[in-house]
């Protein structure tokens, strides 16, 4: 696994060249999630094995003792989301923040879903995070 790493999914080819130019800004390498990888963990895309995955799932932290996240079943019931997602992990926060700037001043502009790996999402598959990611994006864009 690489130190950093972003795992870009649903961009164009186009695109994907911008996101891998800003790796070389931020030192990390650059991984497009292909349409059949999303049924993998997240930890799995990194390079990690299962043992690797679940001890840094151990680490969790609990936020809140009311709140349990609830897996979304991954059947065909759901819609594919299609917005691009960056998946960052090994990146501290001078470095997202120079990604986060580069991304909209350059010619990306703008990329709808972000996320960073925590012990709480490395075991989830990139779907699961797309629609939650997903999720969030509206909510949020809603309450403007």
């Amino acid at each position: 696994m690489a130190y950093r790493m972003m795992l870009a999914v649903n961009f164009t080819s186009e695109r994907l060249k911008q996101l891998k130019l800003l790796g070389m800004l931020t030192k990390s390498q650059v991984k497009a999630v292909k349409e059949d990888e999303k049924k993998e963990t997240i930890g799995t895309l990194l390079g990690l094995t299962e043992e690797e995955i679940q001890e840094i799932a151990k680490a969790k932290v609990e936020t809140s003792p009311t709140k349990v996240h609830e897996t979304i079943d991954e059947d065909d019931t759901l819609q594919p989301v299609t917005k691009e997602a960056i998946i960052l992990c090994g990146f501290d926060h001078p470095t997202v923040n120079l990604l986060l700037d580069a991304i909209r001043r350059g010619r990306l502009k703008n990329v709808p879903l972000k996320a960073m790996v925590t012990p709480n999402n490395i075991s989830w598959t990139v779907d699961t995070i797309l629609q939650e990611l997903s999720k969030e994006h509206e909510y949020f864009h809603k309450k403007r």
